[in-house]
């Protein structure tokens, strides 16, 4: 028997914790749930690329 716990929460990773609370501030009703989903995927690739060049940047500017 394993004595490990594994606990899993969400956001679990900063991209997520950004784009749920950026989406928390947008006015979202007459929304589809799809609109919602095309939405959310939208801003968290909008925020993880933003994460991806700030680190590209800093190595450049170095």
């Amino acid at each position: 028997m394993s004595d490990s716990v594994n606990l899993s929460t969400f956001p679990s990773t900063r991209t997520e914790g950004l784009t749920m609370l950026y989406l928390q501030n947008q006015d979202l009703s007459g929304m589809t749930p799809e609109q919602l989903v095309d939405k959310y995927e939208d801003i968290y690739a909008r925020i993880k690329q933003r994460f991806t060049d700030n680190r590209h940047n800093r190595f450049k500017d170095n």
